[in-house]
């Protein structure tokens, strides 16, 4: 009997503690279950930070990397053969058009010139004796036609013996610097081999390839700004643009003509060329304000007097260490600099154009 008792006093209890919980809670009110009117807007306007963006006419180029170049190398062979008696240009050396590279024996080709010189001097006064006879009748036509054919092969003999000699000395093409020289004093030539390879540095090459989607804008005769590898700044001109490209990279080679490019130039150097293309209006904007809409096209945000969200498509023209320059903006923008990530297009902001910074536009 007293369990008994003791089980109904503990569930008596439990349904007095119950009871008072639930009146306890149900005084509580949660954010959700009562709201006094104007405490909370029922969509509240985000807060964004813009600048008013001005547009500066900005230069622009194509850059086209490539590297310097000979405008010719040439082998200079021998025409003649025989034993190198000389080499006055090594490896090296600056020469001028016609300075002496090789010097080959003579040997007997200044006799044979003499003997030449000699056997047409003896045809040419045959030929005056007969020329005269037959003036006065008494030779044909057929013995001066004679007479003319023998001084005339005399002539191309005495010729060929000039030139043999001549050959020996074999001399530079047009100026340049001795690149090779695979031959020393004592060997002997035989025709068509190489004395001294001479290279060509005035005017200097510059050779870079060119995307298919730019090659449009380049024409031949228009200047470019050459910066070399070392540093030196120069100045040439579109001198070849090639007609068919390569296969495998679809970009076209071109060629820049440098004149009087200096006595330190040499081929091989890497170079950036920038080909001038006009002016076009562009806004310099920190890169940090760039976003991608939905279908993954790069661009900025913007607001509109009325503070409604635009999205603009933009071009990156070049980069600086001030930020980027772009177009495909108007003139004058109110580019949202701050918050543009939270913003969609036609959202109304609330706008606030206090400068947190200006972009150094020199």
């Amino acid at each position: 009997m007293r369990n008994r008792s003791l089980i109904a006093i503990c569930f008596a209890i439990g349904i007095a503690i119950w009871f008072f919980s639930g009146e306890l809670t149900s005084n509580v009110v949660g954010a959700d279950d009562q709201l006094n009117p104007g405490d909370v807007t029922a969509t509240e306007i985000p807060h964004v930070r813009a600048t008013r963006s001005v547009a500066d006419m900005r230069s622009l180029y194509l850059e086209v990397s490539g590297q310097t170049r000979a405008n010719r190398i040439v082998q200079v062979k021998a025409e003649v053969f025989g034993r190198v008696e000389q080499i006055p240009a090594t490896r090296g050396t600056k020469v001028e058009e016609g300075d002496l590279l090789c010097q080959i024996a003579v040997d007997s080709r200044q006799n044979d010139f003499d003997k030449a010189r000699a056997d047409l001097k003896s045809a040419q006064l045959e030929y005056d004796g007969i020329l005269d006879l037959k003036r006065q009748g008494l030779q044909s036509d057929i013995t001066l036609a004679k007479a003319n054919a023998a001084l005339e092969a005399t002539r191309a003999g005495a010729k060929h013996a000039q030139l043999a000699l001549a050959k020996t000395m074999i001399v530079a093409p047009f100026a340049g610097v001795v690149e090779d020289q695979p031959v020393e004093v004592g060997d002997y030539l035989n025709i068509g081999q190489i004395c001294v390879s001479v290279m060509e540095i005035d005017p200097i090459l510059v050779v870079g390839e060119v995307a298919e989607k730019s090659i449009s804008a380049l024409q031949l005769g228009d200047l470019v700004d050459v910066t070399l590898i070392t540093g030196q700044v120069m100045k040439g001109e579109v001198s070849f643009i090639s007609r068919s490209s390569d296969t495998a990279t679809r970009t076209y080679p071109v060629e820049i003509t440098i004149h009087s490019p200096g006595e330190n130039i040499r081929a091989g150097l890497s170079a950036e060329m920038k080909v001038p293309l006009g002016e076009q209006a562009a806004h310099l904007i920190s890169s940090a304000s760039l976003v991608l809409n939905d279908e993954g096209v790069m661009g900025v945000r913007t607001a509109d007097d009325k503070n409604v969200v635009h999205f603009n498509s933009v071009k990156i023209l070049s980069e600086t260490a001030q930020g980027v320059w772009v177009s495909g903006l108007p003139d004058e923008v109110n580019l949202i600099t701050v918050g543009h990530e939270e913003v969609f297009e036609g959202q109304t902001v609330k706008t606030d154009y206090t400068p947190l910074g200006s972009i150094d536009s020199s």
